[in-house]
C-alpha cells in the first residue's frame, strides 16, 4: 500500500490533502502540533485506516520521531511526503514583531528543511517516491507586507529546484505547488492586513488536487490559480521595471 506523510495535517490544505489520499486508498499519516484538532479530524470514518501523531516542525527530534512512527507501520518506507506546515504574518515589515518574523523563519525555512532532510531515507527506499513542498505565488516576486513570508517561499522554491536534481539519482522526485490565496485563516489574515491581494478563489481541496498532480507529474513546480499563472508568465518575461510595476499594481 502506498503511504503519505503530511505535516500541518490537522486543518486547511493539510487536512484536505489527507482526505484526498485516504479516499484514494493510501495509508495516510496526519501529523500536526495541534493535538486537539488532530483528534477531531481522526473522528472522521474516512481515516479509519489512517494514522496520526504529534509533530512540532520547529523541533528536529519531534520530526524524526514522527517520521519513524509512521514509517514503522509502512515497512520503513514512505511513498510521498507533503511538506505543508507553515505560518504567515502579514503587515508592514517594520511593524511585524520580531517573534512573528522568527516564527516564519523557524517553521517555513528551518522546519521545512529538517522535514525534507529527515524524510530522505524513508523516501529513498520507496518506489516512485516524491516530496511535494508547499510553496506560494508569493515566490514569483517579493510581496510588500508579506516580505518575510514571501522570502521564506523563495527559499522553498530554490531548495525544491536543487533537490529535484540532487535526489533524481536516488529515484525521488521533488516538486512544489504555488497557490494564490486559498480559503484558509492564513489567506483571510492577508486580506485583513493588506490591500489589493486579490480575491480568494481557491479552496484547500483545489490545492490537494494540485498536490496530487505534482506528486504524479514531472514538473518542478505547479502554479495554482489562473491569476497566479498569468502573473508568473508576465514576471518571467517582462523587464525588471515592469515586473515591479505589475507587482505594485497587484498589491496596491
Amino acid at each position: 500500500m502506498k503511504s503519505v506523510f503530511i505535516t500541518g495535517a490537522a486543518s486547511g490544505i493539510g487536512l484536505a490533502t489527507a482526505r484526498r489520499y485516504a479516499t484514494l486508498g493510501w495509508r495516510v499519516g496526519l501529523y500536526d502540533i495541534n493535538r486537539e484538532a488532530l483528534e477531531q479530524a481522526m473522528a472522521d470514518s474516512l481515516f479509519a485506516q489512517s494514522h496520526s501523531g504529534y509533530c512540532d516542525v520547529t523541533d528536529r527530534d519531534s520530526i524524526a520521531a514522527a517520521l519513524a512512527d509512521f514509517a514503522s507501520g509502512a515497512d520503513g518506507k514512505i511513498s510521498l511526503v507533503v511538506n505543508n506546515a507553515g505560518v504567515l504574518s502579514a503587515g508592514a515589515f517594520t511593524e511585524i514583531d520580531a517573534n512573528s518574523h522568527d516564527l516564519m523563519i523557524d517553521i517555513n525555512v528551518r522546519g521545512f528543511t529538517h522535514v525534507a532532510q529527515l524524510a530522505f531515507p524513508y523516501l529513498k527506499g520507496a518506489p516512485d517516491a516524491c516530496l511535494v513542498n508547499l510553496c506560494s505565488a508569493s515566490s514569483i516576486h517579493g510581496i510588500p507586507k508579506l516580505a518575510v513570508y514571501s522570502a521564506t517561499k523563495f527559499y522553498v522554491n530554490a531548495i525544491t529546484q536543487a533537490l529535484h536534481i540532487e535526489w533524481q539519482p536516488h529515484g525521488i522526485r521533488v516538486s512544489c505547488v504555488k497557490p494564490h490565496l486559498v480559503d484558509t485563516p492564513m489567506a483571510h489574515d492577508v486580506q485583513a492586513n493588506t490591500t489589493g491581494e486579490g480575491r480568494i478563489s481557491l479552496t484547500p481541496e483545489d490545492i490537494a488536487a494540485a498536490i496530487e498532480r505534482a506528486a504524479g507529474g514531472s514538473r518542478v513546480s505547479y502554479v495554482v490559480g489562473s491569476a497566479a499563472r498569468w502573473w508568473a508568465l508576465l514576471d518571467k518575461y517582462l523587464p525588471e521595471g515592469m515586473r515591479i510595476a505589475l507587482t505594485r499594481r497587484l498589491i496596491s
